[in-house]
């Protein structure tokens, strides 16, 4: 059995108003067997915006974040390291 490797991702997601209410980390987590940490976030009745770290084998992340693109969530790398 081979282990795959841990690795640790920085994503902004920014939510349209349609999805504000839904738990859609939540639903990832449970999914993808992924561990993930709010980092910061901005959220109102328009829009959420929301820093978050994913741990978890770096395949598991790619198809999690297809996944929250087809929710139609809008998933950007954070490139520097601004929210530690």
């Amino acid at each position: 059995m081979s282990v795959r490797p841990a690795a640790r991702t920085k994503l902004y997601l920014t939510y349209p108003k349609a999805l504000v209410r839904e738990p859609i980390l939540c639903k990832l987590a449970r999914a993808f067997d992924l561990t993930f940490n709010i980092r910061g976030a901005s959220v109102s009745e328009e829009i959420g915006i929301i820093a978050i770290e994913l741990d978890g084998p770096q395949d598991t992340i790619g198809r999690a974040i297809v996944w929250m693109r087809e929710q139609g969530v809008t998933v950007e790398p954070i490139e520097k390291n601004i929210i530690e």
